[in-house]
């Protein structure tokens, strides 16, 4: 896996929102440097997975639904990168790691991996942001 900037913005935007007040996508992406295009998308990920909520209207705009001390960053990252592998072959079996002879590569990427993902989910996002 590696981190994209898709899970940047939706830190950036967390940190938009993080006063609770409803915030329109042009607000954000002038406040958090985030280029529309991306905010639409990632705001929508954000919402379908529950983290914000949208107010139509003159008005209208984004919130967070969630409480950034119960968010860490490994819930931010699963919803915006497609695996949380660092390597290709964590997707998938692996061919060359078998019972009668393990792939030592394979499990070392996986501890690795392990290490990481008990890392992003050590902190909360209020945490981070402040």
């Amino acid at each position: 896996m590696i981190i994209t900037r898709r899970s940047d913005y939706a830190i950036r935007i967390c940190r938009a929102l993080k006063d609770g007040k409803i915030h329109n996508v042009r607000e954000i992406c002038e406040h958090e440097d985030i280029p529309k295009a991306f905010a639409y998308k990632i705001i929508r990920e954000m919402e379908i997975n529950g983290f914000v909520k949208s107010e139509r209207g003159n008005q209208g705009g984004y919130y967070l639904c969630r409480d950034l001390n119960d968010l860490t960053l490994f819930d931010l990252v699963s919803i915006t990168e497609d695996h949380l592998s660092i390597v290709h072959c964590m997707n998938e079996p692996c061919g060359r790691d078998t019972d009668d002879l393990p792939c030592k590569v394979h499990k070392e990427m996986e501890r690795i991996q392990d290490i990481m993902i008990t890392e992003l989910k050590r902190k909360s996002i209020a945490s981070i942001i402040g």
